[in-house]
């Protein structure tokens, strides 16, 4: 057994160029993944820092019709005496809105002594304060960090002097967390007001859960999440009085299911490289096999048991993956702070993770070590059973791979994870029709209409498809991505620029108005550069348990054009984005009730990047809710360009004041900065892919070594050779391109229609510009070409000269 392992590191010793190809094309798929680990790793912390109190724990919100202490005490009751219903906590709770220093912030309160056990304060900065909830009594209270106060800082609010026990980023706006009592009392409600329950309800997919997100960091959002029920549904029993509904707190925290989604997202395409590289891997071991062939069939013609050949064969594979982990691993460090800087991501720099820890080197490992065996064992296997027509399995694949398209495609129950099982079997699918292409060329490679180098650059590349078919697969799946995630990047920016130019109607903005919208109001008309001004302002509500943003200001007829409404909002009419239509499983027409008042939904709109549920209202609908009109932001129309906004900020000095072309420049490099990392992620998964359709290539020319000798002989010039190479290159990487096309299209189809209405609760109308697919296409036609005329090293492990 050493003499058969010294054997093999001697030919790796003897073919350095194609080990170390592929060295680099495995240690940039581990690198991808370790870096995307990082990354998702230590958003995760700052998302799971930054929950609020009140919710810690919890898995749904109750809510009844005129919900009260008497409903809390009764259910409460029933739980005691079923003590086998899966319910592990029931916490009554109070929210509204009050008005502090001229500004509306929300009131948030809950007992804290019926909360789930472990529940903590989150700090702004995204590490715990050393406090629990139990310090929320008295006047003590927890202060969003958009508030602006700090820890010990006193504050005068409905009679009361509140003391600041700390500040934390809750994710809920402006907002005050307090003991139920005292919220009670800022709200002025009476003590047996209750606005809803907070449930923990036991989560079967909860364990789960936790083990995904722990190897796979936001992985765990693509299981089945807890979701609206009516509570006998939910907890099995039908004695329960259904006018009970249950929502999932996800509702509460919409940018963290967001967020989560985004991390789901992000590591299964950060997936992509590392499959790239297994083909790669694969592909190495299969030409690695084919040139020692004649060796080892002599080995074991003079009695070498197979099964010591295929150890000595996986030592070299073992060798190789332990040296790309390595290098795969401190690559991925860097690579996880580069990509941070790209983005938008939401980590703070100077906690961006440099370290890597257990589970990280647990993935690096079985990324690399692991896949190197994985696809030696499978390269030696497939390349030493040596049977004709071993392809039979390919056509019924085809209609398994269809099942599984449909099935993740049409039944929406199976969430993110059905629409990626898509994605992978339409990859699958293209994978499997490499095989049927390369046949097809044998035959078109036989017309007699064209040249003798010609036909012989396409009989090379159609008569070696155990050469070929697993760069071609890995190129085609490469470029398929970056097509996919192109088409689905440019038509959701084409979306967002048509949202922007909604939301975006006036020249300049106000913001940060106090009390002083009317007085700012009037010394802008009085300004002769201004056209027109519109108010607008923004309230929290909740239809049931959900809760909404509502926004008011004067829709006729000119307004609600630009939702895609055709008329003026009538009293009690609405328009609503399409998340608070999904998360209610209402349409257009269909009623809602609003706080304490009905409406009516007229019209929907996208909604890209509204982290909840949102209607828009005219302002005659606000005394249906009990508000008053209180507006917190001006949109100016001007006649043409001037100093108005000089003028402004020396006027009213604590004002805000934003042109609408800076926040339409700033929104989308935000959003070019955020899909930064997807597309650098496919970059390096062309990259791998490049490196395995070199060595396809160069393996080729090395087993047609007596070939070109031939020729040459026949007098065949280096020219006619190097064109023999262009159209050898250029064929590969046509028939990847003819595959990925369609995949891409259909990637970014399900991208687009499934996986993102799924995961953000908005669609995106998919559409097909040049800029989307065009690059990834030519991209991979020049992959092919570099690869093929990049000159072949002449190493000395060829089918004649292995042993």
């Amino acid at each position: 057994m050493t003499l058969l392992v010294t054997s093999q590191l001697r030919f790796l010793r003897r073919s350095p160029w194609s080990a170390l190809t592929a060295l680099i094309g495995m240690a940039l798929g581990v690198a991808s993944v370790v870096a995307v680990h990082l990354i998702s790793a230590q958003v995760q912390r700052t998302l799971d820092a930054s929950a609020p109190p009140h919710l810690a724990g919890l898995t749904h919100l109750l809510w009844r019709p005129e919900l009260g202490a008497d409903d809390y005490f009764r259910l409460r009751d029933w739980w005691r005496a079923h003590p086998q219903v899966p319910l592990a906590s029931l916490v009554p709770m109070v929210d509204g809105q009050a008005e502090l220093d001229g500004r509306r912030v929300q009131i948030l309160g809950a007992d804290w002594l019926t909360l789930p056990a472990g529940a903590a304060l989150p700090a702004a900065a995204g590490a715990t304060l050393a406090v629990s909830p139990e310090v929320l009594v008295g006047e003590a209270v927890l202060a969003d960090q958009e508030l602006g106060y700090q820890a010990g800082d006193r504050l005068s609010l409905s009679g009361r002097t509140l003391i600041v026990a700390g500040v934390a980023d809750t994710g809920l706006g402006p907002a005050l967390i307090a003991d139920i009592g005292l919220a009670q009392h800022l709200l002025g409600s009476g003590p047996t007001h209750l606005s809803r329950l907070g449930l923990a309800v036991v989560d079967p997919f909860a364990p789960w859960r936790r083990r995904l997100d722990r190897l796979m960091p936001g992985f765990g959002a693509g299981l089945p999440e807890p979701g609206a029920a009516p509570l006998p549904v939910l907890l099995g029993d039908d004695s329960l009085d259904p006018a009970w509904q249950a929502r999932p707190v996800t509702a509460e925290r919409p940018t963290a299911a967001f967020a989560r989604s985004v991390l789901f997202n992000l590591g299964a395409l950060g997936t992509l490289a590392l499959l790239v590289a297994w083909f790669l891997i694969y592909q190495v071991g299969a030409i690695w096999l084919r040139r020692q062939h004649l060796v080892l069939t002599r080995l074991q013609m003079l009695g070498v048991d197979p099964r010591m050949l295929r150890r000595s064969f996986l030592a070299l594979f073992v060798a190789l993956g332990t040296a790309a982990t390595l290098l795969g691993g401190l690559v991925g460090v860097q690579l996880a702070s580069l990509l941070v800087d790209l983005s938008a991501a939401t980590v703070d720099a100077a906690t961006t993770p440099t370290a890597l820890d257990v589970w990280v080197l647990l993935k690096a490992v079985g990324s690399g070590l692991g896949v190197c065996l994985v696809g030696g064992y499978a390269a030696f296997a497939r390349e030493r059973r040596q049977r004709p027509g071993s392809g039979w399995w390919r056509w019924p694949a085809i209609p398994v791979l269809g099942l599984l398209i449909a099935f993740g495609v049409i039944v929406e129950g199976t969430g993110v994870i059905g629409g990626f099982l898509a994605v992978l079997a339409m990859s699958l699918l293209a994978v499997v029709l490499v095989g049927p292409l390369l046949w097809l060329l044998r035959r078109v490679g036989r017309g007699s209409g064209r040249g003798l180098l010609t036909r012989l650059a396409l009989r090379e590349v159609a008569w070696y498809p155990r050469v070929l078919d697993v760069a071609l697969a890995a190129l085609t799946l490469a470029v398929a991505t970056g097509i996919g995630v192109g088409l689905m990047v440019e038509s959701f920016r084409s979306d967002f620029q048509r949202m922007l130019d909604v939301r975006l109607a006036g020249d300049l903005y106000l913001y940060d108005l106090g009390d002083r919208a009317e007085a700012i109001e009037g010394w802008l008309l009085a300004q002769p550069e201004v056209r027109s001004v519109r108010r607008f302002g923004e309230a929290r509500t909740r239809v049931g348990a959900l809760p909404v943003e509502l926004g008011f200001g004067e829709f006729d007829a000119t307004e609600s054009a630009r939702y895609g409404f055709p008329r003026a909002l009538e009293p009690g009419q609405a328009l609503a984005n399409e998340r608070l239509l999904r998360d209610l499983g209402l349409g257009v027409g269909d009623s809602a009730v609003l706080a304490e008042g009905e409406i009516t939904l007229v019209g929907t709109f996208p909604g890209f990047g509204d982290a909840r549920g949102r209607v828009l209202v005219d302002v005659s609908s606000l005394d249906r809710f009990g508000l008053a009109p209180r507006y917190d932001r001006l949109a100016v129309q001007l006649h043409g360009e001037g100093a108005l906004a000089t003028r402004l900020a020396e006027r009213f000095p604590t004002i805000s004041v934003e042109a609408r072309a800076t926040i339409r420049a700033i929104a989308l490099r935000i959003f070019d900065r955020t899909f930064a990392i997807t597309r650098a992620l496919t970059l390096l998964a062309l990259l791998v892919a490049v490196v395995g359709t070199y060595n396809a290539l160069t393996a080729l020319r090395l087993n047609q070594s007596a070939t070109a000798e031939l020729l040459r002989a026949q007098g065949v010039t280096p020219a006619e050779t190097r064109y023999i190479a262009l159209i050898r290159a250029a064929t590969v990487g046509g028939m990847a391109i003819a595959l990925a096309l369609p995949l891409g299209i259909a990637m970014a189809w399900t991208l687009c229609g499934v996986i993102n209405p799924r995961s953000f609760g908005w669609s995106v109308t998919l559409q097909l510009p040049v800029v989307g697919w065009l690059p990834p296409l030519v991209l991979g036609l020049a992959a092919a070409l570099l690869a093929g005329l990049l000159p072949a090293p002449r190493e000395r492990g060829a089918l004649h000269d292995s042993a």
